[in-house]
């Protein structure tokens, strides 16, 4: 008998296009499913869209349970989901993006194969507004540099043991954006086993009212939020590469006040140059090298990253 599999989808407010994103899991190829839908205080017909849902689609291998969570926040419901979750192994999902119908497969066969695993990361398809499309491939290497810098466990885009995130916190309350990344950043400092599936297997789609989000200014301080308590959590892992770490931390900084000067916010941007400019004084390339971040991002430069990796 198949193992079951687990899904954790968190909702607000998506009436109009959670059913797609339902659709796409009741089509997986792999069964049993456990899919747990979290609605988060929506003010639509969100809870009752789901709850039909559920009567339509609802089997003896797709079992769906639908239950609420009221403290604001995806983390506060995907943590509800979390503890709802009953299997070896599970995944989170947002609730305007789409499952390829062998993801879950693909998962569980990767789990098969390296039963020592503790995360199994994929790719993803960025879809955009203006009919772009971007292939997001999980960088390999040194994985803990490349998800600060480039935010490859994103919530849609690995399979993950069930106890492994359990032990590690869950998700942190807190942190209402960037939230997976700092749960990333978390995960890899517990130095877990990692195999990556050189597949795409999720569609992500960006819009302006995604979990995902596009813009900057209007959540300004939450992105700081995320950003310190990163520097929190690594400050109490004694790594050896703390420093390097809180470095990249910076880097990021320097990035998101390079955005808030492109949206136009310049006191929103000077705040968080100075911050760096100051936390960084005493570290000469740092110094040197964050203002010139700063003003190629600013005018639209991507990449940036590659220039600091070879300082740092």
């Amino acid at each position: 008998m198949k193992d079951c599999f687990s899904i954790v989808v968190p909702v607000y407010n998506r009436a109009s296009i959670v059913c797609k994103t339902l659709d796409s899991i009741a089509r997986q190829t792999y069964r049993p499913l456990h899919l747990i839908i979290v609605d988060n205080n929506s003010t639509d017909d969100t809870l009752s869209v789901i709850s039909q849902w559920k009567q339509q689609n609802e089997s003896t291998d797709l079992r769906v349970t639908v239950t609420t969570e009221t403290s604001p926040g995806a983390t506060s419901a995907r943590n509800k989901g979390l503890r709802l979750v009953e299997t070896e192994h599970m995944a989170f999902f947002d609730s305007d993006d789409e499952m390829r119908s062998n993801a879950v497969e693909e998962y569980v066969n990767a789990f098969a194969e390296s039963p020592e695993a503790d995360i199994v990361c994929s790719n993803s398809l960025y879809h955009f507004a203006d009919g772009r499309t971007r292939l997001m491939r999980y960088r390999r290497g040194d994985l803990l540099h490349n998800h600060i810098y480039h935010a490859t466990l994103r919530t849609q885009g690995y399979a993950v043991k069930t106890e492994f995130i359990r032990a590690i916190g869950g998700w942190d309350p807190q942190i209402m954006v960037w939230n997976d990344w700092e749960l990333g950043i978390r995960m890899l400092l517990s130095t877990p086993i990692v195999k990556a599936i050189d597949k795409t297997l999720v569609d992500i789609y960006m819009q302006s009212e995604s979990i995902t989000g596009l813009g900057f200014s209007d959540k300004a301080g939450q992105w700081e939020i995320a950003l310190d308590k990163a520097d929190q959590v690594i400050d109490h892992s004694s790594r050896n590469d703390a420093d390097t770490l809180h470095r990249l931390i910076h880097y990021r900084r320097i990035i998101l006040a390079a955005h808030y000067l492109k949206e136009g916010n310049s006191d929103l941007a000077h705040q968080l140059y100075d911050k760096v400019m100051s936390a960084t004084r005493r570290d000469a390339r740092m110094h040197l090298l964050m203002p010139l971040v700063y003003l190629y991002t600013s005018m639209g430069g991507r990449g940036a990253a590659t220039l600091i990796d070879r300082f740092l």
